[in-house]
């Protein structure tokens, strides 16, 4: 599968290299402008699949400016890097439709799930909607939503594949505002469902809510703390009303 081809548009060169550094180490191809002005000319060049823009990038035109332009006249998300911007400048960001905003300094985690919801919502809107940002209804839509539930498996929808995840490989769920991440011990999916949806899709005999922002699945449980799930990879924390019901579950002598 190729690899999404990310812009970093960005006149500090030392954050540009950084950025990029840790955008290739999660598998995305990288490319970089330090001007304004020539980034449009730089998406022709390179037709990328997101745009990371500072939305402060000196020059005639700054990063506001761009991401006018890139709303215009191509069909790809972008991403707003921001330090620091007044009033007035947020102001006419917002107008353009941003796919996300990165606050500097942003973590690797920030930064992985902004592009991860960029993408997905892009290739949703492609694959369902007239490919110019907005999705046409279908009666299907109506009554569907992924991912889709099978007796020992889910199907999960990743760019233009359909991706069967065994529901003995989950160890957890993790909500994401209005989606979910799907976490396996080797990858981690995005699904356009809220927690509150796939708490009813996964069977409840082995998946369990530990935490509002949580839901575990028993089977794979390694050990438990005071106030936190241990799997073979990773852990996440439990919530004090979900303490009680989480420790019924288990056969503890």
């Amino acid at each position: 599968m190729t690899k999404p081809k990310i812009l970093i548009s960005e006149d500090e060169v030392i954050i540009a290299e950084d950025i990029a550094a840790c955008l290739e180490d999660m598998g995305y191809e990288t490319c970089a402008i330090d001007t304004g002005e020539d980034t449009i000319d730089m998406i022709r060049e390179t037709q990328p699949d997101l745009v990371l823009l500072d939305i402060n990038l000196k020059g005639n035109s700054d990063g506001v400016d761009i991401g006018s332009r890139i709303k215009e006249e191509f069909n790809i998300p972008f991403i707003y890097l921001t330090a620091y911007a007044d009033k007035s400048t947020i102001d006419r960001a917002k107008k353009t439709e941003p796919d996300g905003f990165l606050v500097k300094p942003f973590d690797e985690k920030s930064l992985r799930s902004t592009i991860e919801i960029a993408l997905y919502k892009h290739d949703h809107l492609k694959l369902n909607g007239n490919g110019n940002g907005h999705s046409k209804a279908t009666p299907d839509d109506a009554v569907q939503k992924e991912p889709e539930t099978s007796q020992d498996y889910i199907f999960v929808k990743v760019k233009h594949r359909i991706i069967k995840v065994m529901y003995s490989d989950i160890l957890w769920v993790e909500a994401y505002d209005n989606y979910s991440f799907i976490v396996t011990s080797d990858q981690k999916y995005l699904v356009s469902s809220t927690l509150k949806d796939m708490e009813h899709k996964l069977p409840s005999h082995n998946f369990v809510r530990v935490h509002r922002s949580y839901i575990a699945n028993l089977d794979k449980v390694e050990a438990l703390e005071e106030n936190a799930v241990l799997f073979s990879k990773g852990e996440i924390p439990i919530g004090k009303s979900y303490k009680k019901t989480l420790m019924s579950r288990f056969n503890i002598l």
